[in-house]
């Protein structure tokens, strides 16, 4: 997990096997040399893992070199996962006002444990995860550290008031998102007539921001409001997320801060997860079992830099989730199916499981035979997720006779004042 097993080199060069094919540059000493009075001073330290996001990621660098925050005091981590982009090179001599480490994997780590591999490097007693691709206000990690300042036990989250922008034009990119991003462009003179000049003009991604935009804050007139499930969670529920069933879904690695401590104390990301998806969930879980609180913050903004997605991203989500359901075979994570699988709305599977739970609390003796029967259909509606099959026929796919069917009829029957719950129940005898 969180153990030290990697050795650092001081430069960029190859590294033999035993030391599993990382490299590493960083402004100031290892974590192999004493720790030096500078390396003392630091207070927060800014995970950033990346898998071929140049040119996004140096964007994303420029924000932070921005921060109203003392940069003797922050330090950056870059942990890229085996790019084959022009990460390494660009970032060759980088020298911003911060703390700077870049370490280089030249095999693929996995998204669990190339965050796991910024935690151990990282000095701070305060830890902010983002994403490559995430451009940040210039009070960013100032706002971050301040609320830390206050309050123990708690994760802050920024990520769910996320605005979106293109900064730069990859040439896989649809003839619609280049329309839209004209449009966008449109905002700003000087952005608009770099992307007339470039948009036929290009082999490789090309940036639309150079480095003054970020000092003239004109990333601002590209952004736009996207993210619609992150704002349904806004738009119904206050920053502590109170009568929200998931507030552990608040711990996106996007844009999220802990005390270092408390990950430690957790474990650290679970390293079975390797593919996109369900990493942060994991883990964010975790913590709220083990009693952390959740605040979603709007002091936070972030803008998440558009790019392609690949096409496989939703098989690996799939499969993770997947894997989070044995590790963790709870109602409260197994429910999580009906809102991937299309069957419900966020909204809506909220409520079923808060009835689902009051139920258990009023009707002891009812609940007890009736959780047998709704745990299994979703682990149904899971399976049917797991292998591609549309919903239909669950009670089927599920193994329910005759009897069973009587029997969970009688029970919508008598739950009228659980409305949520019995619709639900309703959908899927229909299915």
């Amino acid at each position: 997990m969180l153990g030290n097993s990697f050795k650092w080199s001081e430069s960029i060069r190859k590294e033999p096997a035993q030391n599993e094919g990382l490299q590493r540059s960083q402004k100031s000493n290892s974590t192999d040399l004493p720790i030096l009075k500078s390396d003392k001073e630091i207070e927060v330290s800014i995970i950033i893992p990346s898998y071929n996001k140049y040119p996004l990621n140096l964007l994303t660098l420029y924000s932070l070199e921005l921060q109203t925050f003392d940069p003797a005091k922050m330090e950056v981590i870059i942990i890229d996962d085996a790019s084959t982009d022009q990460t390494e090179e660009k970032l060759k001599g980088y020298s911003p006002p911060y703390h700077f480490k870049y370490i280089h994997s030249n095999q693929k780590l996995g998204r669990a444990r190339v965050r796991n591999l910024g935690v151990r490097s990282a000095r701070g007693s305060i830890l902010i995860f983002l994403d490559a691709e995430m451009i940040t206000e210039p009070d960013f990690v100032e706002n971050h550290y301040k609320y830390h300042q206050s309050k123990n036990n708690v994760i802050l989250s920024g990520v769910m008031h996320s605005k979106a922008l293109y900064t730069c034009v990859f040439p896989s990119f649809s003839e619609q998102k280049i329309d839209t991003i004209a449009d966008l462009t449109k905002n700003n003179k000087e952005i608009y007539t770099r992307f007339q000049y470039r948009k036929t003009h290009y082999e490789e991604p090309y940036s639309l921001l150079e480095k003054s935009d970020f000092v003239r804050k004109t990333y601002r007139d590209l952004a736009f409001k996207s993210f619609p499930w992150f704002r349904q969670i806004i738009r119904n529920f206050s920053a502590d997320l109170e009568g929200f069933a998931f507030p552990w879904m608040a711990f996106l690695k996007e844009n999220v801060s802990i005390r270092k401590e408390m990950i430690v104390k957790a474990g650290g990301f679970d390293e079975e997860f390797f593919h996109y998806g369900y990493e942060d969930w994991e883990l964010g879980y975790r913590l709220y079992k083990m009693g952390a609180q959740y605040i979603v913050s709007d002091q936070l903004i972030t803008y998440h830099q558009e790019h392609p997605v690949g096409e496989n991203k939703w098989r690996e989500a799939v499969g993770n989730f997947g894997l989070f359901t044995i590790k963790h075979h709870d109602v409260d994570i197994l429910i999580l199916g009906l809102e991937l699988s299309g069957l419900t709305d966020l909204l809506t599977m909220n409520n079923i499981l808060r009835e689902y739970k009051l139920l258990g609390k009023s009707r002891p003796e009812q609940f007890q035979k009736f959780e047998k029967k709704f745990i299994l259909i979703l682990e149904t509606i899971i399976l049917m997720l797991q292998v591609d099959i549309r919903h239909f026929n669950i009670l089927g796919a599920a193994g329910f006779g005759s009897e069973d069917r009587k029997e969970l009829l009688n029970d919508i029957k008598s739950l009228s004042d659980y409305p949520n719950l019995t619709n639900f129940l309703n959908q899927v005898i229909k299915s």
